[in-house]
């Protein structure tokens, strides 16, 4: 049995996080169907979603902009994480909301 010869690695394949990109020839994951393409692009909304109350805008900035967040990690007791997930849930609120809340009420509390 004979050994294949390495490969040589040239810059174009090398990998960069966040550069990744599918090969010009590769399909898509999903084939549109035939009833999802005779469906029109404005259909009408089901009343229950219709009369869901639109979010308002917060004056603390809470809520918005969180989809190009940067990553905020840190480690805590184990009893804090399960008070402060606990609390977000009961009171139907993300975790980051909850942080910038609390930050928010400290600064208010020392007059920053």
């Amino acid at each position: 049995m004979s050994r294949k010869p390495a490969a040589t690695l040239s810059a174009s394949l090398v990998a960069v996080k966040g550069m990744a990109a599918p090969a010009a020839d590769m399909p898509g994951r999903i084939a549109p169907t035939p009833a999802a393409a005779a469906t029109p692009a404005t259909a009408p909304v089901p009343a229950a979603v219709s009369a869901m109350p639109t979010p308002e805008p917060r004056a603390d900035g809470a809520g918005q902009g969180d989809s190009g967040g940067q990553p905020l990690n840190f480690r805590v007791p184990e009893t804090f994480r399960r008070e402060f997930k606990t609390y977000a849930a009961q009171h139907d609120m993300k975790l980051n909301e909850l942080l910038r809340l609390s930050f928010a009420a400290l600064r208010r509390q020392n007059g920053d």
